[in-house]
């Protein structure tokens, strides 16, 4: 708040001044004060103190300087002129730093040449950090070869850019179920794989021969020797004849097999493993459900009848339905 004396008027003060020089633009314009405070977007307190020149309710000289210059440019006139007459009568001048729109103030943007030059240094140190982070940790020197080929261990200098040979041994595996299963065995680079037992190798039997021409020759000692008397032999198993089964389905495995048979009602008239030689035979309320491991060596017949198995098995297992609703 600037105070009473610092706005007394000059001798050298005109007659008018540039709150009357204001007023009498804006009642020329015929603008209200309301609608002119509106469009400067000025409190109707301010515009008022700024008509009667009641400077000491303002705020210092560059806010009323401000207001004389954006009121004097909404009534249309030259801001100078009043702004001129506000400096000669409190002898103010123009602050040196106010003047933006002859002069912008300093920015930095992105095309400053102190922003460019600051971010090409950054990148240049972010490169030379990342090659010598990669030299340091994947470039390997290789120590200078030695005369005659010979590295500076002494040993051969062995060729970069021939691999080594590495084969491996692969075994495969095949067969149906319940049946010993068939391997084979290969090499990767297509070789004669190594035998599972290697026989003995001529050191191990240069070596056992000296040993046992070391050992010291002893007379035989004279023993009497003890003949067991003879085992009593054992009795030869005798075939039993199993009687023939009976029913409407006959059952017959030539080698284990596993076998489970349904009825239409899905009760299991047999579900177990049927040994080889051995049969079975079923009644039960057809259609009857069958499933059949190890099939070809399953032999099935439905009321007399011999069911072709093969049609019915995917990977040795069969799966089929005989008989029809009685």
């Amino acid at each position: 708040m600037a105070s009473s004396s610092e706005h007394e008027p000059s001798a050298a003060r005109v007659a008018i001044g540039p709150g009357v020089m204001l007023k009498k633009a804006r009642e020329a314009a015929g603008m209200s004060r309301e609608e002119l405070a509106r469009r400067t977007r000025l409190e109707l307190k301010v515009l008022d103190a700024i008509e009667s020149e009641s400077w000491e309710r303002l705020a210092g000289p560059a806010f009323i300087k401000g207001y004389i210059r954006g009121i004097a440019r909404e009534l249309g006139m030259d801001p100078a002129l009043p702004l001129a007459e506000y400096n000669a009568q409190f002898h103010t001048g123009e602050p040196v730093l106010s003047d933006f729109e002859s002069r912008a103030p300093l920015e930095l943007t992105s095309a400053s040449r102190w922003i460019k030059s600051t971010s090409y240094a950054l990148a240049v140190v972010v490169v030379v950090l990342i090659a010598l982070w990669w030299q340091h940790n994947y470039v390997q020197s290789a120590p200078p070869p030695g005369p005659e080929g010979l590295n500076q261990a002494g040993a051969p200098a062995a060729d970069p850019g021939t691999p080594l040979p590495y084969a491996w041994t692969v075994v495969e595996h095949a067969g149906l179920p319940l049946e010993a299963p068939q391997s084979w065995r290969r090499q990767t680079d297509g070789s004669a794989p190594p035998p599972l037992n290697p026989p003995p190798t001529e050191n191990a039997t240069a070596e056992s021969e000296p040993a046992e021409a070391k050992a010291p020759e002893t007379p035989p000692a004279k023993t009497t020797a003890v003949v067991p008397p003879p085992a009593p032999a054992e009795p030869a198993p005798v075939a039993v004849n199993e009687p023939a089964p009976t029913g409407d389905l006959i059952v017959k495995a030539s080698k284990d097999s596993w076998v489970r048979v349904r009825d239409v009602k899905g009760r299991e008239l047999f579900s177990g493993v049927l040994k080889a030689g051995r049969s079975i035979g079923l009644n039960g309320r057809a259609p009857l459900d069958l499933v059949i491991g190890n099939a070809p060596f399953v032999a099935v017949s439905f009321r007399g009848e011999t069911q072709n198995l093969s049609n019915h098995s995917i990977n040795g297992v069969a799966r089929l339905t005989v008989g029809d609703v009685r």
